[in-house]
């Protein structure tokens, strides 16, 4: 296999590095990439699940001595929501990559064959720097409720990979590419088994297997590290592997890229609308599962003092008036016991009673 991927590498033609200024000054989230095909019914629908992670309260029962007590614990969980929609239920606008306004029918008709639709994350139109990775004609649709979903793949009509995501690759101040990546290998194809092939330098796109809108994500810590420091393969369009020399002189000031969705070239349908000279990089580490919508209670940090701005006003407590008390004068020294010092108790003084007189005798007289 090897001897055949240097072949290819050394007959592949290098193209022209990318200067500078010609890296486009992206705003706003990435698109969602879509690949949308009409099923048996004709309708085109758009199917997947949205992890959701919110907090729920626990209640259990726990011994304290010989007594039974209820214990209620919060708790934040991971969850997902179901979805099934049509490009209808929606309410969404399309449009083509230059700005044509296209209506639901033309979308409908234009995709019922399969085609790739770039959709907004945010529900915000997208900013036109990312739309300069697709062809003028290609569909861009701007709805709400796609920027935690993970999309259906596998079986007709559906793509046969996950979906890719469109990735700006920057440089730190010294001119490194960075890229994001996960701190541990997950190839993201819903635990499904398949063989990674490669013919005389083009990589297969798998079709084995079946794959599902998945479960909750799994949670693996985000990094940002150079790309050379990531194993990956870099592929065009066609899936020619690209020599990493030559990945170096088309990436050496950064530049947009399609990362897979797993292990495996995506789907042909994902790739139609974009230009061609577009570079598609395949790897474990790139791979990185939906965020989950976050719907948790907001707790506050114990570490992190409260803003003083959003607490109430403390109340003074009200002030207790004491009789005035004449302090007693202590002429006794204080007594050291121990290294302390005992102050010894008050001398009272006692004040004995009068003393009654005994009467006098009665004298008689005589």
């Amino acid at each position: 296999m090897y001897p055949s991927l240097v072949l290819s590498a050394a007959l592949f033609a290098p193209a022209a590095p990318v200067p500078r200024d010609t890296v486009p000054n992206v705003t706003g989230p990435a698109p969602r990439v879509l690949a949308l095909k009409a099923d048996a019914s004709g309708a085109v629908r758009v199917i997947g699940t949205i992890p959701v992670k919110q907090t729920v309260t626990n209640t259990y029962f726990v011994m304290e001595g010989n007594k039974q007590v209820q214990k209620n614990v919060e708790q934040d969980i991971v969850s997902t929501q179901y979805f099934n929609k049509t490009l209808a239920d929606f309410n969404g606008k399309f449009a083509t990559a230059d700005g044509r306004t296209l209506t639901l029918d033309e979308v409908l008709n234009r995709v019922k064959g399969g085609a790739t639709v770039l959709a907004s994350a945010d529900g915000k139109p997208i900013s036109k720097a990312w739309l300069q990775s697709v062809g003028t004609d290609t569909i861009v649709m701007t709805a709400e409720g796609l920027s935690h979903a993970n999309i259906q793949w596998g079986g007709p009509p559906y793509p046969t990979t996950p979906a890719p995501k469109l990735t700006m690759l920057t440089t730190d101040a010294k001119g490194t590419v960075l890229v994001q990546a996960t701190s541990q290998s997950d190839n993201g194809n819903g635990n499904v088994y398949y063989d990674d092939v490669q013919f005389e330098g083009r990589a297969m796109r798998g079709k084995r297997g079946y794959g599902y809108y998945g479960g909750v994500p799994a949670e693996v810590k985000v990094v940002t590290k150079p790309l050379g420091e990531v194993k990956f393969d870099a592929y065009d369009l066609t899936g020619k592997l690209i020599h990493k020399s030559e990945l170096s002189n088309r990436l050496g000031a950064g530049g947009m890229v399609i990362v897979a969705g797993d292990s495996r070239l995506p789907d042909d349908t994902y790739l139609k609308g974009f230009r061609e000279d577009m570079i598609v990089l395949v790897g474990s580490e790139l791979v990185i599962p939906i965020t989950p919508l976050d719907q948790t209670k907001k707790k506050t940090d114990p570490a992190k003092p409260n803003d003083p701005k959003a607490q109430p006003v403390p109340v003074a407590p009200p002030v207790q008036i004491l009789p005035a008390v004449k302090p007693a004068i202590i002429k006794q020294p204080a007594i050291i016991r121990g290294g302390n010092a005992v102050l010894p108790a008050p001398a009272v003084e006692v004040v004995k009673p009068e003393a009654k007189l005994a009467p006098k005798p009665d004298v008689e007289k005589k």
